[in-house]
């Protein structure tokens, strides 16, 4: 029971609230009977006043000489009163109370003494005996008023004891509301706004066994464990934004790197330290690059950088017996481009922890850089061969077209001069084809500086358009004919072939117009008309005749050449009034369109 009423809080309040009204009852209730046992009590006393006023009454009727029928009246009423039923009501106590006894001696005085004096008509007698009748009567209703005072004090004391435990009790549930209630629900609510404001540390000191204590308990099993979930939280963030961090500067240095290589070929040191600063930005891993050799072919010797300024030149089958990765299982990632495999990429944790996924996937990253790079560093280094030999066939051509020419034309005419002196003719003739071999020889020499200045033609960093201007700037200082430039910006890059070719088509235009149309004026206009380039270099010479020695005009020739690499439109016709016009069409590789070119 007691365990039960500790236990719960409602119980103690019911509890209380009983006892209270169960008080009140009790109260009530002795108010109630001690009123009910008291109602006969004023009765009786004001009975025994009334007798004892009759005594006297007689006792003034005797002295008087009242008649006996009056005596007889009065006497009457008197026994009538003396035996009432509200004097009796107050005398069942007991036959030995001290009411009781007083009532008997006023019985026993007045049907001994008095009555048998008012019978026998004895005045003096009975008069000389009211006075202890009287005397007895008195005592008689102090009892009487003792009695009912007694009465009233139980009363007192009754509801005197009921109000004291009331207050008691109340007293008890004031103490226990305020240190079981209202405390306990003032830290409770006071924990609640401190841990609303973030303080997950806070805690209830409130032990006890009801309802209070049970929400108590509850609210530090709770704030306990979302302080550990907020812990392992705000662990898991740190980590997510350790490792986020690691990611991004891993992405970073691959973005760096990838425009690196795409800058500059791919070699052992580039890559050795590109894995070490990978390594840098994932603590505690660490990677084996190993190279195969050529694509069809793989070497028997692998190339494996560490990452460290460490190279090692091992065979195939040492993989298993590596002393990089004896520690740990690596996991391995290839590196391949377009399906070729180009070797593969080790990785592990000093730790032994596996790779996460998002680890995983920054390290395929990594192998598809090195992949990507190192195919691209063949392929640069393939279309550096095709561009090579592609120059070295323009410079036979040219070669060809020009200089041998010019050495076939001296070879032949030697053989004509040795004819002619052992024929013996006229020195005049001799004479006449020893000139002709000196202006050959001096068509050879010209035409060579200008293979040679050709062949040193460059594109510098300022662009084409600034090499196109220079070019007009020589031209017009070299003659009297003025070069007039007028250049569009062109909304894509041309590519450094392209550049090269519109140079040289230039430059072999504005030497025709020194050499053979005598011009005064040229212009030289680069324009982009939708998809194509186009340029054009008209001059006010004397114009463009096909009945030119061919020989002179072997620059056609490489002109044309050049418009079909870049698979345009190279046109020449006459302009009016006078002069020529030649016009270069081409769509560049920038818009992956090729067409063949044509030459009119």
């Amino acid at each position: 029971m007691m365990r039960w009423l500790r236990s719960s809080l409602p119980a103690r309040a019911g509890l209380a609230v009983i006892l209270i009204a169960v008080l009140a009852l009790a109260s009530s209730l002795s108010a109630g009977l001690i009123a009910w046992f008291s109602q006969g009590d004023a009765a009786a006393i004001n009975t025994a006043g009334s007798v004892r006023m009759e005594t006297y009454h007689l006792s003034w009727k005797l002295a008087a000489g009242a008649t006996g029928e009056e005596i007889l009246a009065i006497t009457d009423s008197l026994q009538t009163r003396l035996n009432s039923q509200s004097l009796k009501a107050v005398l069942e106590d007991g036959p030995t109370t001290a009411l009781q006894i007083s009532y008997g001696q006023i019985q026993q005085q007045w049907n001994e003494d008095l009555r048998p004096a008012l019978e026998r008509g004895d005045a003096a007698y009975f008069q000389a005996q009211a006075l202890s009748f009287v005397e007895q009567l008195n005592h008689f209703v102090d009892l009487l008023q003792r009695q009912s005072e007694q009465k009233q004090g139980w009363q007192q004391v009754i509801q005197g004891l009921a109000l004291f435990t009331t207050m008691i009790v109340l007293l008890l549930g004031l103490y226990e509301l305020q240190y079981g209630v209202v405390t306990p629900l003032k830290e409770l609510v006071d924990a609640t706004q401190r841990f609303r404001r973030g303080d997950f540390k806070v805690r209830v000191n409130h032990q006890s066994q009801d309802e209070l204590g049970q929400l108590a308990m509850s609210f530090n099993a709770m704030a306990e464990t979302i302080e550990d979930s907020h812990r392992t939280l705000e662990s898991q963030v740190q980590q997510k934004t350790l490792n986020l961090q690691q990611a991004n500067a891993a992405l970073e240095l691959l973005y760096q790197s990838s425009r690196s290589l795409a800058t500059r070929l791919a070699n052992a040191e580039g890559l050795d330290e590109l894995i070490r600063r990978f390594q840098q930005r994932l603590p505690g891993l660490r990677l084996s690059l190993c190279l195969q050799g050529q694509l069809h072919a793989p070497a028997q010797q692998l190339l494996a950088l560490h990452g460290a300024n460490i190279r090692e030149v091992c065979a195939s089958s040492d993989c298993a017996t590596c002393q990089k990765h004896h520690k740990a299982s690596p996991q391995t990632f290839s590196i391949s481009n377009q399906g070729s495999e180009l070797g593969e990429l080790k990785a592990h944790f000093v730790d032994g922890h596996p790779t996460q996924a998002w680890e995983t996937q920054l390290i395929q990253a990594l192998a598809n850089l090195i992949g990507t790079s190192l195919s691209l560093k063949r392929q640069r280094e393939q279309d550096h061969r095709l561009l090579l030999l592609d120059e070295r066939t323009i410079i036979a051509r040219e070669l060809h077209d020009s200089l041998a020419q010019a050495l076939s034309y001296m070879k032949l005419q030697v053989s004509r001069l040795q004819t002619l002196m052992r024929r013996g003719e006229p020195i005049e003739t001799l004479e006449n084809v020893t000139a002709e071999l000196r202006e050959g020889l001096n068509n050879a020499y010209r035409q060579l500086r200008e293979l040679l200045t050709t062949f040193r033609l460059q594109i510098h960093d300022a662009g084409l358009v600034q090499e196109l201007k220079d070019t007009a700037e020589e031209f017009s200082r070299r003659g009297e004919c003025q070069v007039h430039l007028h250049v569009d910006a062109l909304a894509f890059q041309l590519s450094a072939s392209e550049q090269i070719h519109i140079l040289q088509i230039t430059r072999e235009a504005l030497s025709n117009c020194l050499r053979h149309a005598h011009a005064q004026n040229a212009w030289l206009q680069l324009r982009q008309d939708g998809e194509t380039v186009r340029l054009i270099v008209e001059d006010d010479g004397r114009g463009f005749s096909g009945n030119v020695d061919q020989r002179e005009h072997h620059g056609l020739k490489i002109m044309d050449e050049r418009a079909r690499s870049l698979r345009g439109q190279l046109e020449i016709v006459s302009r009016e009034p006078q002069g020529t016009r030649v016009q270069l069409e081409f769509q560049p590789e920038f818009l992956g369109q090729k067409t063949e070119g044509s030459v009119t």
